[in-house]
């Protein structure tokens, strides 16, 4: 009885406020939905017919409750259209579920049309399609063309849309989950860690290069500052000859142990388990304040370098400091014995860190430099 009074009030409430012609459910349609969210979901209706009527009393829904959008008096011409987003004044609410889902259009006598919306998909150009309908309610996956005629049923090409594949098909417009990747596994020694900051300003990371001839995946590969090696493991990169990965600490699919910025160990390890590893000294930066990386060659040889991630290594830093002449960031008694050599064998100045010999700055290499430093390392007091 109450739907009877409903039904009642909607065609009198018509009739009386209006006085304009009723649409015709099936004269009026929904031609056109979109489910994707991205931009909000849509609904189209058209007038297939041949006069102006009035869609007062018409209601909308995704379900045959029919709860959520009552028309107020919307006129529309033959030919027009009527548009409505999701959540926009005058429009309906209920969302369209991305994974499929129905619209239910009724007249005010309770007549209904249904059209099933299919699971949002977008092209290979990441379009998002929509929905389009005919007054029968067949419809298609189209381009979108929200309030505007609609466009021929789009035409799928299904197979591997990722140009990474090795099986890519340029021709294809909607990915089919085909994609297959290099199964090759890359090779520990001609895959390794190229540069490593552990300053964390900007915060530490770790380089890997491909120095290989072919493409290969890291799959399997691990990373961390023991050889416990219970900190990350690579998924599928791929990683082309001459390529780069680089991953800072706690970003997103990468590394989460720190990097002491008093020395510590880069662990790189294969799938099976066998190791590179790599020492990293003490923190260093330059005068200006540049805080330095290290830098390694594929058999792991290192040196500070001007930090450049992700890109071809620059030439090892010299520094000069004062007392260090093994640059391994302290001062003992291995750089009283290079010193006393290299004084004795007069070859100081042609040492790679010869320049940090000069102790009291006179432009030589003596056993004053040899007391000075000596009384500096039992004294602790090295660079200050």
């Amino acid at each position: 009885m109450k739907n009877m009074f409903k039904i009642i009030f909607n065609i009198v409430f018509i009739s009386i406020a209006f006085s304009q012609v009723p649409c015709i459910l099936g004269d009026v349609y929904v031609s056109e939905g979109a489910n994707h969210g991205d931009p909000e979901d849509y609904i189209e209706v058209y007038n297939g017919g041949g006069e102006e009527c009035t869609l007062a009393g018409f209601q909308l829904d995704d379900t045959e409750l029919l709860e959520d959008f009552t028309f107020g008096n919307i006129i529309l011409d033959p030919g027009a259209y009527w548009l409505g987003y999701e959540d926009a004044e005058d429009s309906f609410t209920s969302g369209l579920g991305g994974d499929g889902d129905i619209i239910v259009f009724a007249d005010p006598q309770g007549n209904t049309l249904t059209v099933i919306l299919e699971e949002a998909l977008e092209t290979a150009d990441e379009i998002e399609l929509s929905q389009s309908f005919t007054a029968d309610g067949i419809g298609c996956y189209t381009m979108p063309t929200p309030g505007e005629a609609n466009v021929d049923c789009f035409v799928f090409a299904y197979g591997c849309t990722d140009p990474e594949a090795i099986n890519y098909d340029p021709d294809a417009n909607l990915d089919n989950g085909s994609c297959q990747y290099s199964t090759v596994s890359c090779v520990l020694g001609d895959v390794y860690v190229s540069e490593a900051a552990n300053q964390g300003d900007p915060d530490d990371y770790i380089e890997v290069v491909n120095g290989g001839t072919q493409e290969c995946t890291l799959a399997g590969f691990q990373l961390d500052d023991s050889e416990e090696l219970e900190d990350f493991t690579f998924g599928n990169i791929i990683l082309n000859p001459g390529d780069y990965w680089l991953g800072y600490e706690n970003a997103e699919n990468s590394f989460n142990s720190g990097l002491s910025a008093e020395g510590d160990l880069v662990v790189f390890a294969d799938s099976d388990g066998n190791m590179l590893i790599l020492t990293l000294d003490v923190s260093m930066a330059t005068d200006d304040g540049v805080e330095l990386s290290q830098s390694f060659d594929i058999d792991g040889f290192g040196c500070y370098t001007m930090p450049t991630p992700g890109e071809s290594n620059a030439d090892c830093f010299e520094s000069c400091i004062l007392g260090d002449l093994n640059s391994d960031g302290g001062w003992n008694v291995l750089d009283i014995v290079t010193l006393a050599n290299c004084v004795l064998a007069g070859n100081c100045a042609e040492l790679d860190f010869g320049c940090a010999g000069d102790l009291n700055g006179d432009g030589g290499y003596n056993v004053l430099d040899i007391v000075t430093l000596s009384n500096c390392i039992l004294a602790g007091n090295c660079g200050r």
